[in-house]
């Protein structure tokens, strides 16, 4: 086989640019050389992994790469950018459903070669290769009845599936039957039926390794196109991940406005407009916001995470995932109101995921710490203590807090250091 000779190039700023200030805004990422897609439309699809599964989890894996071809694409030389930001939110939901459907086999093709040989080596050495995947109607778009019965709406599903089977394509060149070099357009949706409450649909080879190699990828809630409601809001949030909580960076109007395919005159209109908005519904609706303030053509963004969803009672999450945001919250609290490295956070969350026991060591050790500091013969500031001076106060309360415990008796020494 002759290796491919096709480039797909996508508009889109890289993970390592960071995607801020207008000296980035002509980055182009394109994808890897080298693959070998064998296609033939005269020959019959080949099936050769369906995935019809619940879905178990309350959390999805995006890869960035893939966030990025929806912001904006090329869908080859001559055609021009194509946007999905004003794609129907049923249509986000069967994205993101897909990308559920297929979290247990997601990998880095970097770190996990030998998985990416086996992946090679199922779907890239057959012809017309296809998965098929099944979702469930009621989690593309549903109603709920007077009587409290929740149904699908049919009509939203099939305008979900026709705007992603028309918008979101690509076009490749590989090799048919004959040997013959072909020009194929690969649409995310093929084939697609309805049966039995479930939309079915056949995704190409293309498309599912944009779902599973995680080269960069983000972390977010499943439920997050019902929580905002409003795909742009929800692409916003996705792209929000890739910047560090607590941090300020600096991002020019112009390249927002591209980006996310606004059309402000200046960065005050955009702030007043699209970021208050977006930044009201994630307040309320999501596990990161984000504070802002404008400087001439500069927008300054601040990411923070919250404590747990607050205005959105009717979406229950796992007790496993509240108790991991909470775990996450408490690292990063304790990151920004103390102005701890990245490097102590992280150890910080290391001890919390490693023992349960550790965890709530450091959780009372840190409220007696301000117990400590609000009792009337002291009055001292919590925010007064930062950095290493915060972390050896700290550790003297984790250490009486340790002395507590039936484990102090067998290792005296044995506490939990940050």
């Amino acid at each position: 086989m002759s290796k491919k000779n096709w480039k797909d190039q996508i508009k889109s700023l890289t993970d390592n640019d960071k995607g801020t200030g207008s000296e980035n805004e002509n980055k182009i990422a394109t994808t890897a050389e080298g693959e070998i897609f064998l296609i033939d439309e005269n020959v019959p699809n080949n099936v050769i992994k369906r995935i019809d599964k619940e879905i178990n989890s309350d959390e999805i894996n995006i890869p960035n790469e893939f966030v990025d071809l929806l912001i904006g694409k090329r869908t080859g030389k001559n055609s021009s950018k194509v946007s999905l930001l004003e794609m129907p939110i049923a249509a986000t939901n069967i994205l993101f459903r897909s990308i559920a459907l297929v979290k247990s086999i997601q990998f880095n093709a970097k770190s996990r070669p030998l998985q990416l040989k086996l992946f090679e080596d199922e779907f890239k050495t057959k012809q017309n290769a296809k998965v098929s995947l099944a979702i469930n109607i009621k989690d593309i778009s549903s109603n709920v009845r007077s009587d409290g019965t929740v149904t699908g709406r049919r009509e939203k599903v099939r305008e979900a599936i026709d705007f992603l089977q028309y918008n979101l394509f690509v076009w490749v060149v590989g090799k048919n039957s004959k040997g013959q070099t072909v020009d194929t357009k690969l649409s995310y949706i093929e084939s697609p039926s309805f049966t039995k409450g479930k939309v079915f649909f056949d995704m190409n080879v293309f498309w599912f390794e944009q779902l599973i190699n995680l080269k960069f990828y983000n972390t977010t809630l499943l439920q997050l196109p019902k929580l905002l409601g409003n795909t742009r809001h929800v692409v916003f949030s996705i792209y929000l991940e890739r910047f560090d909580s607590n941090k300020w960076f600096q991002w020019n109007y112009k390249n927002i406005n591209e980006l996310f395919d606004l059309n402000y005159s200046d960065a005050n209109s955009l702030g007043k407009g699209f970021l208050r908005e977006v930044r009201h519904k994630l307040d309320k609706n999501s596990l990161k916001s984000f504070q802002y303030r404008v400087d001439g053509d500069t927008i300054w963004i601040m990411p923070y995470e919250m404590k747990n969803l607050v205005g959105n009672s009717n979406v229950e999450l796992k007790s496993s995932t509240l108790e991991k945001l909470d775990d996450n919250y408490f690292a990063n609290y304790l990151a920004r109101r103390h102005q701890l490295s990245k490097k102590k956070k992280e150890s910080i969350l290391d001890i919390i995921k490693t023992s349960n026991g550790d965890k709530n060591i450091l959780k009372s050790a840190y409220e007696e710490f301000k117990k400590h500091c609000r009792r009337k013969e002291i009055k001292v500031s919590v925010l007064k203590f930062t950095g290493e001076d915060f972390l050896n106060k700290w550790n003297t309360f984790i250490f009486e807090e340790y002395k507590k415990t039936e484990r102090f008796k067998a290792y005296p020494n044995g506490f939990p250091r940050v």
